[in-house]
């Protein structure tokens, strides 16, 4: 230990290749040369590995020519077929549990790395309800359609399959791991409490409840249940229960609440419920009423640390994460999550250092024992591209900086002050149209730079529009080749506005309107952030030209094995309606999205 604190290089050495394969441990897992073909390339340009051994690699192909993160993301994240239900951590915060729909994996927390997977004996069980680990970690417990399964997770096997309950909503293990208490709910303002004694299966009912259950914890070798129902004039009566032999009221609190709510937390360490309504998040002392956090935004997930100390909520691809102390919520950092978090967060277990995070096929574990990112830089990033694939653009959401670089030329960017918060950006040709809360307007883009000649350092300057048009803010845009739609007024508006995007010249809709669609191609892909694929020999990347195996890797058109990416194919009448990545018509430059922030690969 002497010498590690006398030589900061060697610990910070070690740290930057612990960062580094264990962000990268699936790829090179699966094939070792990774480690030159997309590790190196996608690692921060801070990183110490990466400036060891960058100029080492036998290939300048692909290279990310927009996108390097300076340094460290702060998640690790494991992508699968199949859509994840719930998730919890074990006891010792060393295991994360993922239920699908007949199974429940446990993975490595380190690496999300598939440990084992638990099944039912029953196959007619759906596993829809909540899961938890028994306090030693050795089982854990799920419940399905009609039962509440046990393994034994050494083992592998089923313990226990206990007949209780259809609906089941909440889930606890007592503190001996002897009992499990369950609420099944019958409908939103009627549930039924049940216990389950795990060594011979006997299930009782202490009562039912008649009010909306909103939390259930252990408390030694008992539980409790917190309920809300609504009076007149948005206050809401909360009330506590024990689960005995019987439910025995313990106390009410009363709360004035929006009308309408999201979603709610609680933390019985604190006694402090959070609430998401729309566009808001607040926290309140049930106790005292008094309100300990209040700030806008449209968060869609939240929770507390087993000690309460910590709360984060998570809006997009952003989790904020705040401390309590000393009566006030003090918020600690910013985080980045690799793609949305609409499911619940998860702090691991005290002391609280990650928080774990779910969507659709993909499980993040993000560290808070590292630095968190600037708030500014995990704002929301705009993307324009040429169609051609020379030019890129980028600005962040409400800043006023847009970011213009020519790819092929390889020439330091040029920054243009918009002088308004932007809402978006389209680049066709050399024209950049910019969209803000009241106007849109275009830049005529040129090979020596703007057309007032600002060009290549870190000087902003606002450059000389070539053209203006008033728009509201909730007013649309469109653009297709030379020609922009912008739709007036609110996203319900009829009124359409055509124009030429190189000159401003208003067009009649009727003439124009036809085929305007803001699309690069009709094959659209969703690639893992953490793999580069080299194209040399692959001419267009169409559907018909992939051969895609059960496991959904993929290879090139040749059939080489020596190069695999996993790739989804989508197409662009896919409801979702999402594009993760795009190839330009070039065939040769990859347009993606990576945790929120544009990437722009060159083969």
């Amino acid at each position: 230990m002497n010498q590690v604190v006398k030589y900061e290089q060697l610990l910070d050495t070690a740290k930057d290749y612990f960062r580094f394969v264990t962000n990268f441990f699936e790829v090179i897992k699966v094939s070792a040369t990774h480690i030159y073909h997309s590790a190196l390339e996608l690692s921060p340009t801070s990183s110490i590995v990466r400036k060891l051994y960058y100029h080492c690699r036998t290939t300048r192909s692909p290279k990310v020519i927009v996108g390097i993160l300076e340094s460290w993301a702060q998640s690790i994240a494991i992508s699968g077929r199949d859509y994840y239900k719930r998730v919890c951590w074990s006891p010792c915060g060393r295991f994360v549990a993922a239920q699908i729909r007949r199974a429940v994996e446990i993975r490595n927390q380190l690496t999300l790395e598939l440990t084992t997977t638990l099944q039912p004996t029953q196959t007619t069980y759906d596993l829809t309800g909540p899961l938890a680990y028994s306090p030693d970690g050795h089982s854990i417990a799920c419940a399905s359609n009609t039962a509440i399964v046990i393994w034994d997770i050494q083992t592998g096997g089923v313990a226990r399959e206990i007949r209780c309950g259809a609906n089941n909503i909440s889930l606890a293990w007592s503190s001996n791991g002897g009992i499990i208490c369950t609420i099944d709910s019958e409908d939103w303002a009627t549930s039924t409490v049940h216990t389950c004694d795990v060594s011979s299966g006997m299930v009782s009912t202490p009562g039912t409840l008649r009010s909306r259950p909103l939390h259930l914890w252990t408390v030694d070798e008992s539980f409790r249940v917190m309920t809300m129902v609504r009076s007149v004039y948005d206050i809401e009566t909360i009330d506590i229960f024990e689960v005995g032999s019987t439910l025995t009221w313990i106390q009410s609190f009363s709360l004035h609440l929006p009308n309408t709510i999201t979603s709610l937390s609680f933390s019985p360490i604190t006694h402090h419920l959070s609430i998401l309504a729309p566009n808001t998040l607040s926290i309140s002392d049930v106790r005292s009423s008094e309100n300990l956090l209040h700030t806008e935004g449209h968060f869609s997930s939240q929770c507390f640390s087993s000690d309460g100390s910590l709360f984060a909520a998570s809006k997009g691809y952003i989790v904020s994460v705040w401390k309590y102390d000393s009566g006030h919520y003090t918020l600690y950092g910013k985080y980045q999550f690799q793609s949305s978090c609409y499911s619940p967060l998860q702090l691991s277990p005290t002391p609280s250092s990650s928080i774990l995070g779910y969507s659709e096929n993909t499980l993040e574990v993000l560290r808070l024992y590292e630095l968190a990112t600037a708030p500014e830089t995990l704002r929301e990033q705009y993307v324009g591209l040429s169609r051609s694939g020379t030019r890129v653009a980028t600005a962040h959401e409400t800043g006023r900086i847009v970011t213009t670089t020519d790819i092929l030329a390889q020439t330091p960017p040029q920054f243009i002050d918009t002088g308004m918060e932007i809402e978006g950006l389209f680049l066709t040709g050399n024209v950049l149209l910019v969209k803000g809360s009241e106007q849109a307007v275009a830049w005529l883009l040129t090979e020596e730079g703007l057309v007032d000649g600002v060009t290549g350092d870190r000087r902003v300057s606002r450059g000389n529009s070539i053209w203006t048009t008033p728009c509201s803010s909730g007013s649309g845009v469109q653009v297709k080749g030379q020609i922009g739609v912008i739709r007036l007024g609110d996203r319900d508006a009829d009124e359409l506005q055509v124009y030429r995007t190189d000159t401003g010249e208003v067009l009649h809709p009727t003439q124009e309107l036809r085929g305007i669609r803001d699309t690069y191609n009709k094959h659209e892909y969703v690639l893992n952030h953490l793999y580069l694929h080299n194209l040399s020999e692959c001419n267009a990347p169409l559907e018909e030209m992939w051969q895609t195996s059960l496991e959904g890797w993929v290879k090139d058109a040749g059939g080489k094995h020596r190069l695999w990416i996993p790739v989804e194919w989508r197409s662009d009448r896919d409801p979702e309606g999402w594009l993760l990545g795009a190839w330009l018509h070039d065939v040769t430059t990859l347009f993606s999205r990576l945790g929120g922030r544009p990437v722009i690969i060159k083969f």
